[in-house]
């Protein structure tokens, strides 16, 4: 019996690469969904806190921060090294998560919303900067196309699981649950 086209084209890709790119991409994943995770019930959790006004604030803080610490984050990947800008991006989105049952004001909240966008600026900038640095030239598209799915499987699993997550474990216990994911990541 003859193995599936697509069933050998898999495996062949999966040997092409190195267990330290597999485990960017897992890293990748699991980071996407860490913060993407919170999304859907923030705005129901700031209304709690009586920001009904500024929900409008928890996608945008996040954001422009994000887009403020890529450029910094870029030419410190470039001097300091890759690692230490990916490690900095967990550890900001481990803090925030765990902050985030803390800080119980509409202004607290947007704070931490602020200070998690940096996570983005620097994780995902270091992660695409390292491989460039383990990935051969003539296969670099192919392993960004890769870790691009993971980054899309990591939101739109976070997207999806979060009410489950929140049905089952509660909210306080989804922000512990992003701070782990963070950390694993």
């Amino acid at each position: 019996m003859r193995t599936p086209f697509f069933v050998t084209t898999i495996l062949n890709m999966l040997k092409r690469y190195t267990t330290q790119f597999w485990l960017l991409c897992l890293s990748t994943l699991l980071f996407f969904f860490s913060f993407t995770v919170l999304i859907p019930e923030l705005p129901d959790y700031i209304t709690s806190l009586g920001g009904e006004n500024y929900k409008g604030y928890i996608v945008g803080l996040f954001t422009i921060s994000a887009a403020l610490s890529r450029p910094i984050s870029g030419k410190l990947a470039d001097t300091i090294g890759r690692l230490p800008v990916m490690i900095f991006g967990g550890v900001v989105c481990i803090a925030m998560s765990l902050l985030y049952p803390l800080f119980t004001t509409v202004f607290g909240f947007l704070v931490l919303r602020f200070f998690h966008g940096m996570s983005t600026g620097f994780m995902p900038t270091g992660s695409v900067a390292y491989l460039a640095d383990i990935i051969p030239s003539d296969r670099r598209g192919e392993a960004m196309g890769l870790v691009g799915i993971m980054n899309n499987i990591g939101m739109m699993s976070g997207y999806a699981a979060s009410s489950i997550i929140v049905k089952y474990l509660g909210l306080t216990n989804m922000f512990w649950l992003s701070g782990l994911l963070a950390f694993i990541s």
